[in-house]
């Protein structure tokens, strides 16, 4: 009997590479099919958060006869303290949040931090990449990564007859990062741009907003030299003030433009109409079509299809 001592005992080197391959080929697969689960479970997320911030407002207006009044005007040469009461986002906590204490200059200690720093969950948008960027503001005050449009709810809004364009022709609030990286320090204070739920911080002694960059969570805001929508009134054409400039789409926090808002989804930015719905804007958007919808009394009505 002969012994067949060149039988196989193992596999090639090559068996092993494609073996090897396939098994990398299968994770990129599964990666993906993650990734993209995630997104979605995010957008979604943020689409809810949107919706409950826009059924809030509607909810506030529906006890004064579809009108929110004393909101905070875009002119901010009178303002010198936060107005708490001024800003539609403090005003509709009681909806997507629970009642808080006003914040008061008199207040000390425990009772001001309390009332200055609500952690809102409706306020985060999941996938704001700037919520936890720095160590320096994670526990910043009253953050929020959304930002109301100043031009629709300047001093104040009706909803059944400051929108002559239409509710759902008009954007009420969108997606905008709470922080821009990269502070420069400035003396005693640092120099950034943050979104809060209260009015302007403004500093009295120089009669202009403050340098440590408190800012309110607004969009389409003169107050704060945002970009903001300029129609023609012989064309009823709108366009930005700054020509070409629509909204960022999820850049780094370090590269994010105070003056806009910023799409945390590649597929577009996240809006709340006033007529109660989430939308999305796609990146594509020509200027015109986008600043149309910011304008609620234009009477150039756009679409988002």
């Amino acid at each position: 009997m002969k012994l067949l001592l060149n039988s196989r005992q193992g596999v090639s080197l090559i068996e092993v590479l494609v073996a090897v391959a396939i098994l990398a080929v299968l994770v990129g697969l599964l990666l993906g099919a993650v990734q993209k689960v995630r997104e979605s479970a995010l957008a979604m997320h943020n689409r809810n958060n949107l919706r409950q911030i826009i059924l809030a407002v509607h909810q506030l207006a529906d006890e004064r006869e579809s009108t929110i009044p004393k909101l905070m005007k875009s002119d901010m040469t009178k303002e010198r303290v936060f107005r708490s009461d001024e800003a539609v986002l403090y005003r509709i906590l009681p909806y997507v949040h629970g009642p808080l204490q006003e914040p008061r200059l008199d207040m000390k200690g425990d009772e001001f931090m309390s009332a200055i720093n609500p952690v809102v969950k409706v306020y985060r948008n999941p996938a704001d990449l700037s919520w936890d960027y720095e160590p320096n503001v994670q526990d910043y005050y009253a953050k929020c990564s959304y930002a109301g449009n100043m031009v629709a709810m300047d001093g104040f809004v009706s909803l059944a007859s400051s929108l002559p364009d239409g509710s759902s022709q008009t954007i009420a609030f969108g997606d905008r990062y709470y922080y821009k990286a990269g502070s420069v320090a400035t003396g005693n204070y640092v120099v950034n741009n943050y979104s809060h739920i209260f009015g302007p911080a403004f500093d009295p002694s120089e009669g202009r907003p403050s340098v440590c960059g408190d800012r309110r969570a607004t969009f389409a805001d003169a107050g704060w030299q945002d970009v903001v929508p300029v129609t023609d009134p012989a064309t009823r054409v709108t366009r930005a003030s700054v020509p070409g400039m629509t909204f960022q789409v999820r850049p780094r926090p370090e590269d994010a433009d105070a003056r806009v808002l910023q799409a945390s989804f590649r597929g577009g930015l996240t809006v709340a109409l006033f007529d109660g719905s989430v939308r999305t804007i796609a990146p594509s958007v020509h200027e015109t079509a986008f600043w149309a919808l910011v304008t609620p009394a234009a009477g150039d009505i756009a679409t988002l299809d």
